[in-house]
């Protein structure tokens, strides 16, 4: 069996936090904090998904390490306070956070840019350095370019870790209420893109919108109803366009309109991004690639999505995201604009892009499977039954197939290129991202189960025989759950 790769996750998260809190406790990527058997099911994980020890285990050997600092309005003072008991608040809706590196977070000093900085010198520090997991030695090893990727894939007890950055707020060196206000140095902000670029270890990607407004891009709705909803306001350019300050920033990461020698390109990640800011970036990348051939195109990246069952961008937000029967309503698949469309998936694939398919419960199901996995006792989770990991396959397996199908039955995809559809499919887990993982696989450790599990139930679904597009399952998931990543970073991550 091949090796795994997930596409985008955060394993520098939580152990960074912990880190800059002065603590001598879960400070480290090694930190070994493996799920107990009665967490299985827990909505809010306390355990370590993608630990350096949980992706040896799973022989997870090439990751997308996505750095992200926290944005300041998930512990808002002006909603949240700044007491005990509001910290403990803010703890918990963001996965148990230490309160001293919360506290950092909501004072008004903060600096997104600073903790950018602090957060990739965190990932440095332990690389190469020899770590006992069972019986083995394991490391984790930083490639510089393709050549290194080449040179180091084959190692069979080191992690290679690209970095990826999760939000453009990243490259402000300001708080949030300086960036909605406009009052920030526009000229720090382009030395910043221009330091990252230059990055002995630049990112991949930048994952251009998160949660909330970042005063260049829109973002699209992701939390759901209820307390969290009340509490965390994402209103604030919230559906809205790029604006002209985001469409530059675009062309300096990608290295366009004399931005060549600013260093290494980052790729542009479409994942949390508006429905109108996506069509203004598919147009763009579009035109840019018009004619050229496949190797040669700006790939287009999704790094940790669903599939929404729209298939275009217009008929995603005919109902607004922000319309409680809109989940309500829906049936397999999560009908929020946060989720791939066709038109998407298209745009993907046309650019010679690639799809990470994200493993939280919601972002996976609509509301009729939402409801039909409450059904299933929690001793049955607990143990991991066989029917909870069908369940889970099976859904897991619809998403892949129906975002497949988009290119499959595409009357603008010549039949000879559809096959082409599976190079475009990954594993981008978001493990340690503030998921709610699937209760059958919540750890790294569990990528082989996953593979086993696809193999067994995804030829049962209806639509895999049309999809397949005459691929065995087995060359399926051996570029699903590793072909396809190891094959982009080779292709894309150049000196």
């Amino acid at each position: 069996m091949k090796p795994f790769a997930d596409f985008h996750c955060h394993p520098t998260l939580h152990p960074f936090a912990f880190y800059n809190s002065g603590r001598d406790r879960k400070n480290s990527l090694w930190w070994d904090n493996p799920p107990k058997e009665r967490q299985r099911n827990d909505k809010y994980p306390e355990f370590s998904q993608s630990s350096m020890p949980a992706l040896a285990r799973g022989n997870v050997r090439l990751v997308v390490a996505s750095l992200y600092p926290l944005e300041q309005p998930w512990f808002d003072p002006a909603v949240l306070g700044t007491g005990g008991v509001t910290d403990l608040m803010a703890k918990f809706l963001t996965v148990h956070i230490p309160v001293r590196y919360i506290n950092k977070v909501q004072n008004p000093g903060f600096n997104y840019f600073e903790y950018l900085q602090k957060e990739y010198e965190f990932l440095l520090m332990e690389k190469e350095k020899l770590h006992t997991v069972g019986q083995e030695q394991w490391r984790y090893v930083m490639p510089v370019d393709s050549g290194d990727i080449n040179s180091l894939k084959d190692d069979a007890h080191s992690i290679m870790v690209i970095p990826s950055i999760e939000g453009a707020h990243s490259l402000f060196s300001a708080n949030a209420h300086d960036i909605y206000t406009g009052n920030y140095d526009l000229h720090r902000l382009t030395d910043n893109i221009s330091a990252v670029r230059s990055w002995r270890y630049p990112p991949l990607f930048i994952t251009l919108a998160h949660h909330f407004y970042n005063g260049l891009s829109g973002h699209s709705r992701t939390i759901p109803d209820g307390f969290a909803s009340f509490i965390l306001k994402q209103n604030i350019g919230l559906n809205e366009p790029l604006n002209k300050r985001g469409e530059e920033v675009i062309d300096r990461l990608l290295g366009l309109k004399g931005y060549q020698s600013d260093g290494r390109r980052i790729l542009i990640d479409i994942k949390h991004m508006s429905v109108a800011s996506r069509m203004q970036y598919y147009a763009k990348i579009s035109a840019l690639n018009s004619g050229k051939p496949l190797e040669e195109r700006i790939p287009v990246v999704a790094s940790h999505c669903g599939y929404s069952g729209h298939r275009t961008l217009s008929d995603t937000i005919l109902v607004p995201d922000t319309e409680p029967s809109k989940y309500k309503n829906s049936e397999v698949f999560n009908p929020w604009s946060n989720n791939l469309t066709d038109e998407d998936i298209i745009n993907i694939f046309d650019s010679g892009g690639i799809i990470g398919l994200n493993l939280d419960q919601r972002i996976l199901s609509g509301m009729d499977v939402t409801e039909e996995s409450e059904e299933i006792s929690k001793q049955d989770i607990l143990n991991n039954d066989e029917q909870v990991v069908k369940f889970w396959t099976f859904q897991i397996a619809r998403n892949i197939l129906g975002m497949v199908k988009a290119v499959v039955t595409s009357d603008d995809v010549d039949d000879s290129e559809k096959v082409r559809v599976w190079d475009i499919i990954s594993i981008g887990s978001d493990f340690d991202g503030m998921i709610n993982p699937v209760d059958s696989f919540i750890v790294a450790d569990e990528f082989r189960d996953l593979r086993s599990a696809l193999k067994k139930y995804m030829p049962q679904l209806e639509d895999f025989n049309l999809c397949s597009q005459g691929l065995s399952i087995n060359d399926i998931l051996d570029k699903i759950m590793y072909d396809n990543v190891l094959d982009f970073v080779v292709r894309n991550y150049k000196g």
